[in-house]
């Protein structure tokens, strides 16, 4: 008599997988959709993978949709997204799935939340990216003035006659961590279209230095 192969992946308990499992279990459920859905066996996504330069062999394909193995490496990722014509993260975390992923351990998310934090796409949507780049910028800044005080306040000595001793080394020692620590930022600002925060008037040539206003930057505002 033969016995029905068990099928691993099969549990209404998925509290009884650990992260990693459940994070593969998602991936090969989102090949294995996309490989129906496209009319290939296993064998022809092991034959696709082949002419692609890195076969992943039909048992290890097998292997993954029974649950016999549960991991997948990036490679294996990388080449099989590839023959079924999709972005790996979409098998990441596929949003044909539905429902929700664990992004991290204790981070549960909806499907196209946790797809857009790992692309990056969430975190840096201009209308919070601009924000936080200002932010950090008053911030440095604030920070710069306080530690470089007397620096700062040859601003308001109009003559240089007025400079007490050691001023010159003070003000380098100031315009060499406005470029380490803010200039960074600045550019960033100038780079995405944004225009920067005037710093005091002594500083000025340091703007000759950012790259040019951009006025095409196309990063959707949401």
């Amino acid at each position: 008599m033969t016995q029905r192969r068990e099928e691993h992946w099969s549990t209404d308990d998925e509290d009884a997988l650990d992260w990693p499992e459940r994070i593969t279990k998602d991936v090969i459920q989102a090949i294995t959709r996309r490989r129906k859905d496209l009319g290939l066996s296993a064998q022809d996504l092991a034959d696709e993978t082949g002419v692609l330069g890195y076969e992943v062999p039909r048992n290890v394909i097998a292997n993954w949709e029974s649950g016999r193995r549960k991991t997948i490496t990036i490679p294996e990722l990388i080449v099989v997204a590839e023959a079924l014509d999709i972005a790996p993260v979409e098998l990441l975390f596929s949003p044909a799935l539905g429902g929700w992923v664990d992004y991290l351990p204790e981070m549960p998310s909806d499907r196209w939340s946790a797809l857009t934090h790992f692309t990056g796409e969430a975190r840096h949507s201009l209308g919070t990216y601009r924000l936080r780049l200002y932010r950090e910028h008053e911030r440095i800044w604030q920070e710069l003035q306080e530690e470089h005080h007397d620096a700062f306040q040859l601003e308001f000595k109009l003559f240089r006659e007025e400079w007490p001793p050691g001023s010159q080394e003070k003000l380098d020692a100031f315009v060499a961590a406005v470029r380490e620590r803010l200039q960074p930022v600045r550019a960033r600002l100038r780079e995405i279209g944004l225009e920067v925060p005037p710093l005091a008037p002594s500083l000025g040539f340091l703007d000759a230095e950012l790259p040019p206003l951009k006025t095409d930057f196309d990063l959707e505002d949401e």
